[in-house]
């Protein structure tokens, strides 16, 4: 049998884990840094990790019964994460390697999350939501990468938890004490619900915290169990709808949850409950295995040694910035060596509902009719996964919002459903029924020069509502409905749609479209996308320069840019 020995030290932790070249897991052995007050300082790790190194590897060989000279292959986290700690990592990786003579790899710390839950859970496919102290990110496998279609746009969840944390005086890890706290609350405190398309913003929500521990009504009016409630309510109801949003863009069969925050048992039953309700299998890693480790790199080490991925020392430089939609998946590949994971097939289900004909992440859509015609009724039924007070709020807001915003795009003359009725009781909104399909599965069957038609005219269409200051919120290939015989676009799903003058908001809008594209389209994405800034541009004029600026603008405020490129 051959042996992987991977090293982890991302962040605070140093991890070793030992594993078989078929998966099997035969240690794994963590020593973390605690810092005494705040977060972390990078100093101080550093001097923990080249502290304990030595001894972390000797009692995961010990653990294992392996000795250090049948290993075979050893593999570290090599991006991303805090830079003097991955040195540490690497260091130590090539110090052995040239030791014991064996092939190195460096992995991707966020990909090494997703292969140890596709391995220990048998799941083929998934849509992936990692979510730990350092990452938030709704990942799929598309076009050979495995595409960020949502990420926090500020702090990661995990680290936001562990902020509130401390300013409530509790001690490192913060994670597992808010949910004891919060588990012995019922009482809401509405706090800041950011999401904008599938990307999400927890700042809001620490700031709220923040303001909360410190207002003289703290101990009066709420406890640290209300606010540690509220917090996870909050943030985890956003989380899981991102993920409800890209599991109906992707129709992923699978859902996995994974990372140190995916150990939060409220986390999971509603990731599980949205997953059921898209009659996709629900799969969580094992708790041993949910935060950073050392088996995770080890695993991912041997997918990408197995099929011709070894490295020489020279391509073993630390990444501290390198993006995971950036890392090529050979293991992925139709004709891969070792592809890891067995193809399984899928029963289709006949929905328990024969009226719905689609469910989407924030409604159930029904055929219905209305004075002869054909109507579809948009309904937003009570999401289980939220509370009833937070999903109150959400459900008639949306409906609100959605019902204003395609009355303004008819205006605008922007091709959009026709309102007949709106029902803010039941969060329903009737309309009429545009006939098509989603332009998300027409794609690939177009002709180039129909593909240049129709996204010169999306376009055009953007650059209207931009003009007069709707911003659609949640702009997808999913959420176009294209007629062939008729050659007629529609735009749908406004529930995120909201008024404004700002050209951030509109070059916002006009990123999470061109990463939908990237994501899901990526071998379109050369010729498609400069078609539609071709038309948004002929639409809207120069005065749109500063907006299409403004895209640029918005990626390098995204996690892992490197400084060089946010300083172009």
């Amino acid at each position: 049998m051959r042996y992987c020995l991977g090293i982890e030290s991302t962040a605070h932790t140093f991890g070793v884990g030992i594993v078989d070249f078929n998966g099997e897991v035969l240690s794994v052995v963590n020593d973390t840094f605690v810092p005494e007050t705040g977060g972390l300082h990078p100093r101080k790790v550093v001097d923990h990790h080249n502290n304990v190194f030595m001894d972390v590897i000797e009692s995961a060989l010990t653990q294992a019964n392996v000795s250090l000279n049948q290993i075979d292959l050893i593999s570290f986290s090599q991006s991303p994460g805090l830079g003097p700690c991955l040195r540490i990592g690497a260091g130590v990786a090539r110090s052995l390697a040239q030791k014991l003579h064996i092939p190195l790899v460096g992995v991707n710390h966020c990909i090494g999350h997703i292969e140890i839950g596709r391995k220990f859970c048998n799941s083929y496919d998934p849509l992936t939501l990692y979510v730990s102290g350092g990452n938030t990110i709704v990942s799929a496998f598309e076009t050979g990468y495995y595409q960020i279609f949502g990420e926090t746009l500020d702090l990661a969840v995990g680290n936001m938890i562990d902020m509130v944390a401390r300013d409530l005086g509790l001690s490192h890890p913060g994670g597992p004490k808010i949910e004891k706290l919060a588990a012995k609350s019922t009482k809401y405190i509405e706090l800041p619900y950011i999401v904008k398309g599938m990307d999400l913003s927890f700042s809001g929500i620490y700031t709220a915290c923040r303001r909360l521990i410190k207002s003289p009504n703290y101990g009066k009016e709420y406890t640290q169990e209300d606010i540690a409630y509220s917090l996870q309510e909050t943030a985890f109801s956003m989380l899981t709808e991102v993920t409800e949003r890209a599991l109906a863009h992707t129709e992923k069969k699978e859902v996995l949850l994974t990372g140190g925050v995916a150990a939060n048992k409220r986390l999971q039953e509603m990731i599980q409950y949205i997953a059921e309700e898209h009659d996709a299998q629900y799969y969580v890693v094992p708790l041993r295995l949910a935060g950073d480790n050392g088996a995770m790199i080890g695993w991912t080490g041997v997918l990408q040694y197995l099929n011709d991925r070894e490295m020489t020392l020279e391509e073993t430089i630390i990444e501290p910035k390198f993006r995971m939609d950036n890392a090529e998946i050979p293991w992925r590949k139709s004709n891969a060596k070792y592809p890891a994971v067995s193809v399984r097939e899928f029963e289709e289900k006949i929905p328990s509902q024969p009226e719905v004909f689609r469910k989407g992440a924030e409604a159930k859509l029904i055929r219905s009719s209305w004075e002869n015609g054909e109507v579809l009724i948009k309904h937003r039924t009570q999401k289980s996964y939220r509370i009833q007070q937070l999903d109150s709020i959400i459900r008639n807001q949306r409906t609100l919002a959605e019902s204003r915003s395609l009355i303004r795009a008819k205006q605008f003359m922007v091709p959009v459903p026709v309102i007949i009725d709106i029902d803010l009781v039941d969060a329903a909104i009737t309309m009429s029924y545009i006939k098509g399909d989603r332009l998300k599965d027409q794609i690939p069957h177009l002709e180039p020069s129909k593909l240049q038609d129709i996204f010169e005219r999306i376009g055009k269409f953007i650059a209207r509502l931009h003009m007069n200051d709707q911003i659609h919120g949640d702009l997808t290939t999913s959420n176009i409905i294209f007629n062939i015989p008729q050659d007629t676009l529609f735009f749908i799903d406004f529930g995120l749609a909201f008024v404004s003058a700002s050209e951030e908001d509109k070059s916002v809008d006009l990123h999470l479209f061109k990463r939908v594209i990237t994501s899901t389209h990526g071998e379109f994405y050369d010729n498609i996308y400069p078609w539609f800034l071709k038309g948004y541009k002929s639409e809207y004029g120069k005065e749109c320069d500063l907006i299409l600026k403004g895209i640029e603008d918005v990626e390098l405020r995204g996690r892992y840019v490197k400084k060089e490129e946010r300083k172009k």
